[in-house]
C-alpha cells in the first residue's frame, strides 16, 4: 500500500481490532482499545449460534470442507458457484480479498457444491468452513 491512509481505510472498512504491516523498512501496529468503541461498531465475527450452525452443517452434511486460507472478504467469482454445481479439483470457487489483493479460493477435490456456508462481502476467519463438496 502506498499510504498510511490507506491502513486506515482498510483498518476501518474492516472493522479491526488490530492491524500489524512490515514493509520495506515501514513498522506500522494499529490497535483499538475494545472499551472505547461504541456497542454497534464492536467487530462481530463469530458467535455461538454461528459456530454452532457450522458444526450442525458439518455433522449433517457429509463431504470435504473447503476452508479459507486466510482473514479476508469473502467474494463470488465473476461465474458464482452456487448449491448444486459440479466442480473439478482446481476450479476456482471464490476470492477473499486481504489487504487488496485477492486471493483464489480452489476446490481440492472434484465433486458437487453441496453447501455454501459464507455470503458474497461477509468477512471470513481463516480456516472458516467456505464450501462442502461431495
Amino acid at each position: 500500500m502506498s499510504s498510511l491512509q490507506e491502513y486506515a481505510n482498510l483498518f476501518e472498512r474492516l472493522d479491526l481490532s488490530e492491524l500489524s504491516v512490515e514493509e520495506e523498512g515501514l513498522k506500522l501496529t494499529m490497535k483499538r482499545d475494545s472499551m472505547k468503541v461504541p456497542p454497534e461498531k464492536k467487530p462481530v465475527v463469530s458467535s455461538p449460534t454461528a459456530e454452532a450452525e457450522e458444526k450442525s452443517v458439518s455433522d449433517t452434511v457429509s463431504g470435504t470442507e473447503i476452508k479459507a486460507p486466510l482473514l479476508g472478504v469473502f467474494y463470488s467469482n465473476e461465474i458464482p458457484v452456487k448449491e448444486g454445481d459440479i466442480v473439478k479439483k482446481g476450479d476456482v470457487l471464490c476470492s477473499i480479498e486481504a489487504m487488496k489483493m485477492m486471493n483464489e479460493v480452489r476446490s481440492s477435490t472434484d465433486g458437487k457444491v453441496i453447501k455454501i456456508l459464507a455470503e458474497n462481502g461477509s468477512l471470513v476467519e481463516y480456516h472458516q468452513t467456505l464450501f462442502v463438496i461431495e
